[in-house]
């Protein structure tokens, strides 16, 4: 569900060798991989708690309620309008097939992580390896419209966004029900999910992606339901889940660094969510928000304590919030992210 961690907002994109990405020339399609904060209908197709196509979600939405985890446009939505291509749609869409799928597909689902465990308590996700598998099936159709040379080059030459890793710590380790955390210590935990990471990253690779952008985890200490959790008194961020957060980011970077040494014709860049976000929740005046604690919509304690279901109200002005519910951001913050993103690609990477 709602890992509050947001594709790469920041300030570091490592490259290989004199690779570069020309943001000048749109790339040919856009493929993402992650969870609710990128999910754009692919958990309205399978039985699961983490849906989101009814009102208030949406409501800011040209389309209204379409599956997004927000009350408008997610950080991607974003991007894609200032890459100049479509929002890529969910893959589990029955219209998602044939030349439909040339400018890119979303395989995000809402509650899925790393780990195939994560996000167990909302029964129904599609994990990282499953997206993975819809990916193959992706590469398969492509090679057969445009022919298996025209294909590789292609994909090459496309964009790629993973978002995930919230899950992993939120609606799995970070549950005292859950048994994986009777296996492991926190740091254990970290190199179980790093190592994963790194196989997945791999096997996006050796089915032709080439330029991958891989968010970390944002400070999911700060996140309402975590507030309501972490039995928070006056809205302030849990150290020790932002801890956490942290210390998996420091491993994530290496991640990054051995996998742009192995593979020298890949460029995985590297997305520092943390810092932005950090920056965000503690000095929300600055930005123009009324708080960085309440969500727009919810119930309970910082309205983190019940999801924003469809008989509840949003709050008027969604733009004085930081958060939407007790997970996710409001489309003003994925404006703002979304177009510190672009400028920060147009000034590293040109």
């Amino acid at each position: 569900m709602g890992a509050w961690i947001i594709f790469g907002v920041l300030l570091s994109c490592i490259h290989v060798g004199e690779a570069k990405l020309n943001l000048t020339k749109p790339f040919p399609a856009f493929f993402i991989f992650g969870d609710s904060v990128v999910d754009v209908g692919n958990n309205n197709f399978i039985v699961s708690v983490a849906h989101a196509n009814a009102l208030p979600f949406g409501i800011d939405f040209p389309q209204g309620p379409t599956g997004r985890f927000t009350n408008g446009k997610t950080v991607l939505d974003v991007i894609s309008e200032l890459i100049n291509l479509p929002y890529p749609p969910p893959y589990l869409d029955p219209k998602s097939k044939g030349n439909a799928i040339l400018q890119g597909l979303n395989y995000a689902s809402a509650a899925a992580g790393y780990l195939r465990s994560s996000g167990f308590n909302f029964i129904g996700r599609i994990d990282f390896d499953t997206q993975i598998d819809w990916f193959a099936n992706t590469v398969s159709q492509v090679n057969a419209l445009l022919g298996e040379t025209a294909a590789k080059d292609f994909l090459a030459k496309s964009l790629y966004a993973t978002v995930f890793g919230s899950n992993d710590y939120i609606n799995n380790y970070l549950l005292s029900y859950a048994p994986i955390n009777k296996v492991y210590t926190t740091d254990q935990f970290k190199y179980v999910v790093l190592d994963k990471t790194k196989q997945q990253l791999r096997r996006i690779y050796d089915l032709g992606a080439r330029m991958i952008a891989v968010s970390n985890i944002g400070p999911i200490g700060c996140i309402p339901s975590q507030l309501v959790r972490q039995r928070s008194v006056n809205g302030e961020c849990s150290e020790y889940v932002n801890g956490l957060a942290r210390d998996f980011n420091v491993g994530l970077l290496g991640v990054i660094q051995q996998l742009n040494q192995e593979l020298p014709d890949a460029q995985f860049l590297y997305a520092d969510v943390y810092t932005k976000i950090d920056e965000y929740v503690n000095n929300y005046p600055k930005y123009g928000f009324k708080s960085a604690s309440m969500a727009c919509c919810g119930r309970g304690k910082y309205n983190g304590q019940l999801l924003c279901l469809p008989f509840l109200k949003a709050c008027p002005d969604r733009r004085d919030y930081v958060f939407f519910d007790a997970f996710h951001p409001c489309q003003v913050v994925n404006e703002l992210l979304g177009t510190a993103l672009y400028e920060v690609l147009k000034a590293e990477l040109n």
